[in-house]
């Protein structure tokens, strides 16, 4: 569907015209996985029917939509709104539950960040390069082969795009010393911000907020509470501009671009209701009769998510972000959330080709090259007493799967459940038509006793018609334990759990009926992260640890897995030892965003972190590095040398910034400037003179930028932070260039 032709329903929807806004689909209607135009089967039922199918159901015109969501609704509003009780009190502040929920079911997160671990699906796919202008360059460090994934940074061998905070920024890399273009500044209300490339175009993700609903018409009253907007918005990289913005109701959450086609996920929540909150208990039976009402005169609109085009400051189009019989009802009541799926090419920008939604909120996105999958967790419910709800389904996730071999168009497929929830998209993985989900199951919190009753499970799912039913299962992985990391390789799988001991085990897929465990390794600490090495080794990289589950700091592991019936550990690198930290710690990034590592000419960069105390002159200190660490697959990891960028410090004189040794190194230089000087960067609000180093006794606050991405362009190590891109040859680690962000 192309949202311009749907542009033309727009007025009838808003006119409230909803018995007679037909949205025929004309779809086969008896049942099955796949239809010819991908839609769940559609029905057209009185309202009073339940759909009694474990998919996703259709309807054929907005108006049995509207009645059908209006009936979900009446039973779940209250005197606070949709949810079970009365306010939420957090210290001295007020909090209703219907503002916390955000118009999601029972506690589930309105939106949260896909901050999956992202890797390559075959053993050197995060190595691959491309070329451009005759130089050859690493790609972000995806899950599967073949399935680009939107990043905050991105390369195409002549420039490298990165989106930090609400700037982008453009720099070219095609000369002797990169430089930095353009910059672009996005409005204040945005934060975070993913990428593709195509030429001379970017297609920018974002989420953001507003206090402005996007049609007055759409609320009951004047007031509106402000909800979270995201933009897709395409930017001109030759000239440095802004092109057209989509700007719609909800969040961003992930996108996937294969070949061409993006597939972009988005979460929206249904606030649009000016509910009355009662001011004692005395008032909540009234209270209740005026959000009843609010309810029984909604029209469609407030219900299905919205979207605006603008160009030029000015909105060119605008209307319902999914018709109405493309809207997908769960057989179960999964909240007023609207999960929705946008198809875009990649060359066209923002011509929306195709849109779906799920009645639904979404967690975690994952794709390979022929299915997408949302998994939304179903999180333990708290009645009105405050008690947690122990009964065992309420700990599951409910998954959905479309079909995306049409570049074109997205087709729901099917849905079901596992137990559990899952840690991330890792924990999915479509092989050979069969969905794999790891999960744990048992209190997600570890609260209340929860521990001892986790277990984890891996459960193979096959598509059944439009259900996803379990057809192998595996479980007592890590029993009072966690997953701490999840990689799928082909018909193998590795699972990491943690709690004292970590516990690799190595299981056989081959047979989706009889998923085994074969080996089982047990070492201190844990692994956050798995990156495939060949065909029979893996890294490890996250957390070491001691035999009494003592954590202490970060780690990367070298395991060979040619034998799965007996995993083991050949090599370790302890970054505690290698900075030679005393009393203090380290952690990497890689542990909740594998996008942060790389792995290059068997090289693997690791930004690592850290903090140290001195106690014997009482000193702190704290750094952030990108390490370089040389994998020998006979069994050795040897760190190669570190790449940091200017630590600030923080006194009462004023604030100093270190310079990185060299700013641009002239052609033929050899970028040896010597030791780092400190400069003085005088606040706003100082007005003494600048300073060239604090007192020796004055008392500082050191903050080292974090080191987020690594990008081999040409032969060179490209270093990102907030701070600033640090360019490196890669081999010898001499400096190139240090290109700093102006900080707003």
């Amino acid at each position: 569907m192309n949202l311009r032709r749907f542009s033309r329903f727009a007025p009838v929807l808003l006119a409230g015209a909803l018995g007679t806004a037909a949205c025929t689909t004309g779809v086969d209607t008896t049942g099955g996985g796949g239809d010819p135009d991908g839609r769940a089967p559609s029905i057209d039922l009185s309202t009073d029917e339940i759909l009694l199918t474990s998919g996703l159901q259709t309807v054929d015109s907005c108006g049995v939509l509207l009645e059908r969501i209006k009936d979900e609704a009446i039973e779940r509003v209250g005197p606070y709104g949709f949810d079970i009780g009365g306010p939420i009190f957090l210290e001295d502040d007020i909090v209703f539950a219907e503002e916390a929920a955000a118009g999601d079911d029972a506690g589930v997160p309105a939106s949260t960040s896909d901050r999956g671990l992202a890797s390559a699906d075959a053993a050197e796919a995060s190595t691959a390069a491309r070329g451009g202008a005759g130089a050859e360059y690493s790609e972000t460090n995806n899950q599967e082969q073949g399935v680009d994934e939107a990043d905050l940074v991105k390369t195409d061998g002549n420039r490298l795009v990165v989106v930090s905070g609400a700037t982008l920024r453009i720099i070219d890399v095609t000369g002797s010393t990169p430089r930095l273009v353009d910059t672009i500044q996005l409005p204040d209300e945005l934060w975070g911000g993913q990428l593709f490339l195509d030429g001379d175009r970017a297609l920018l993700m974002t989420s953001g907020w507003t206090d402005q609903p996007f049609f007055e018409r759409s609320i009951a009253s004047d007031w509106y509470p402000g909800s979270p907007t995201g933009r897709l918005i395409e930017i001109d990289l030759e000239r440095g501009r802004i092109g057209r913005t989509f700007e719609f109701e909800g969040s961003y959450l992930s996108a996937r671009e294969i070949d061409g086609s993006i597939r972009i996920v988005l979460t929206a929540s249904a606030s649009r209701f000016a509910f009355v909150y009662p001011s004692n208990e005395g008032a909540e039976e009234s209270a209740e009769r005026a959000n009843r009402q609010l309810i029984e005169e909604s029209t469609i609109e407030q219900w299905i998510p919205t979207y605006r085009i603008t160009e030029g400051g000015e909105t060119v189009e605008e209307g319902a972000l999914v018709e109405c019989d493309r809207v997908h009802l769960p057989a179960e009541f999964a909240g007023f959330g609207s999960l929705v799926v946008l198809t875009a090419d990649l060359d066209r920008g923002l011509d929306i080709s195709d849109s779906l939604s799920v009645f639904t909120d979404a967690q975690t996105v994952y794709a390979s090259t022929d299915r997408l999958a949302v998994a939304t967790p179903r999180w333990p419910h708290y009645g009105p007493d405050g008690e947690l709800d122990e009964d065992e389904n309420d700990y599951s996730t409910a998954l959905h799967t479309f079909d995306i071999t049409d570049p074109e168009r997205a087709g729901y497929v099917a849905s079901g459940s596992v137990r559990g929830h899952l840690l991330n998209q890792f924990s999915l993985s479509e092989y050979d038509g069969y969905l794999r989900v790891a999960t744990t199951d048992g209190n997600p919190w570890w609260g209340g006793g929860g521990r001892e009753q986790t277990e984890s499970y891996v459960t193979v799912l096959a598509e059944d018609g439009n259900v996803l039913r379990e057809v192998g299962q595996v479980g007592g992985l890590g029993r009072g334990e966690q997953i701490f990391a999840v990689r799928f390789l082909g018909d193998v799988g590795y699972v990491v759990t943690f709690e004292q001991i970590d516990p690799l085990y190595a299981l056989d897929l081959s047979d989706p009926s009889d998923p085994r465990v074969l080996g089982e390794l047990k070492i201190p600490g844990f692994s956050s992260y798995l990156h495939p090495v060949g065909e029979e080794h893996l890294l490890g990289i996250g957390t070491d640890g001691d035999e009494d589950g003592f954590t202490s700091g970060a780690v990367i592991s070298l395991f060979d897995v040619s034998d799965l019936s007996d995993p083991t550990r050949v090599a370790k690198l302890n970054f505690d030892q290698a900075i030679e930290l005393r009393e203090g710690s380290s952690y990497t990034p890689v542990s909740h965003d594998a996008k942060a590592f790389t792995f290059w000419d068997d090289v693997a960069i690791v930004p690592v972190s850290w903090w140290d105390y001195n106690p014997e002159d009482g000193t702190e200190r704290n750094g952030s590095e990108a390490v370089l660490v040389a994998v020998d697959l006979d069994g050795e990891l040897i760190e190669l040398g570190r790449v940091s960028h200017p630590v600030t410090r923080e006194c009462e004189s004023g604030i100093y910034i270190e310079e990185r040794p060299v700013e641009t190194t002239p052609e033929g230089g050899d970028g040896d400037s010597g030791d780092a000087e400190a400069s003085f960067v005088e606040p706003d609000d100082v007005e003494e003179p600048a300073v060239v180093a604090p007192a020796p006794d004055e008392y500082c606050y050191t903050f080292a930028p974090e080191i987020q991405r690594s990008i081999i362009i040409d032969g060179d190590l490209y270093t990102v932070s907030p701070a600033g891109v640090g360019v490196n040859d890669f081999n010898s680690l001499r400096d190139v260039a240090w290109i700093p962000f102006e900080q707003r």
